[in-house]
């Protein structure tokens, strides 16, 4: 078993993915166990992603991030991935200079998403040319070890 992604503030927030786990075992959905640690607070669910069959209208949590790293130099806007269920979501902006702000949002499963007991936010601060490529291949790597 392969140990987690971890992204880490220096204020010490954290956001963990666990190893994905194929639940029915044919490769359509991967089950990937997530925390977020900050402020005294902790939150977790089980984040269901795309398997091996995407949607064409869906990009892939790797995918979203190798976008962000490849468009280091800025962007207009927020960029936004959800997963599957709506249990996780990812709000990147850059601020023109460097710094790219993610929100990282985790929410109790649900049908509808703004219907959800319970969600917790938590926001990075990442690098924008070096770390953030560095983070996108981490997570690349992790998810592609998954079964």
């Amino acid at each position: 078993m392969s140990d987690p992604f971890v992204l880490q503030s220096g204020a010490g927030s954290r956001w963990v993915l666990h190893p994905p786990e194929d639940p029915y075992g044919d490769g359509y959905v991967l089950a990937l166990p997530t925390e977020l640690h900050g402020g005294g607070m902790t939150a977790a669910a089980v984040v269901e992603l795309d398997g091996i069959f995407v949607n064409p209208q869906t990009t892939r949590l790797s995918e979203f991030f190798g976008t962000l790293a490849s468009g280091w130099r800025g962007w207009d806007g927020v960029r936004y991935w959800t997963s599957a269920r709506g249990q996780l979501t990812l709000e990147a902006a850059h601020d023109g200079i460097g710094r790219v702000s993610l929100g990282v949002t985790l929410r109790a499963a649900d049908i509808a998403p703004a219907f959800a007991p319970w969600s917790a936010t938590l926001l990075f601060g990442i690098e924008a040319s070096r770390e953030l490529r560095r983070l996108a291949l981490r997570l690349s790597e992790f998810l592609e070890a998954a079964p």
